[in-house]
């Protein structure tokens, strides 16, 4: 049996039904699933009328499927893995209150994987352990590269700052 869903949806300009705004944020659906726009040209179509007013997501550094697909930005969606690092870099796109939210969090997990003893879980009993679990972390948490570099270079000399000022306060032979 039919539905009428998309007669309502093109009855009432700029609201889109829980099933075509699903569809604009996460994309067309797996196989076994209809589609709930036609093609990409109706799924354009609906993007198009209620971009300005479209939810924007909780999490900073987010985008939906159909910005991706249907904004003249020039990018190619890097996955949900990789997608606020990449916003954060090509810069321009984040908004300021957005850029730093991600700043802070970026900088929570970093601080996070200093503390001794710091390990990685890799599922299915596996853990990473030192260097390589903080690699991970930084991977997992989709910490920038750059921001990544910086901030070992800040906390290393932190940590030879404060061996330095031990030294000194520490008495002589």
């Amino acid at each position: 049996m039919g539905t009428n869903r998309r007669v309502i949806n093109r009855a009432r300009r700029g609201w889109l039904s829980p099933d075509a705004e699903l569809e604009l944020w996460l994309g067309p659906p797996s196989p076994g699933r209809e589609p709930f726009f036609a093609n990409a040209e109706e799924a354009r179509a609906a993007w198009e009328r209620v971009r300005e007013n479209f939810p924007l997501p909780t999490s900073p550094g987010r985008r939906p499927w159909a910005w991706w697909c249907f904004e003249p930005h020039g990018l190619d969606n890097p996955g949900y893995d990789r997608e606020r690092s990449t916003l954060y870099v090509v810069g321009g796109i984040l908004d300021p209150q957005e850029k730093a939210e991600l700043l802070a969090e970026w900088r929570r997990e970093f601080d996070r994987a200093q503390r001794r003893g710091f390990a990685h879980c890799l599922g299915s009993g596996g853990w990473l352990h030192g260097a390589a679990a903080r690699r991970a972390h930084y991977r997992w948490a989709d910490i920038p590269a750059a921001l990544v570099k910086q901030w070992t270079t800040e906390h290393r000399r932190r940590k030879q700052t404060i061996r330095d000022l031990a030294a000194m306060a520490a008495p002589g032979p």
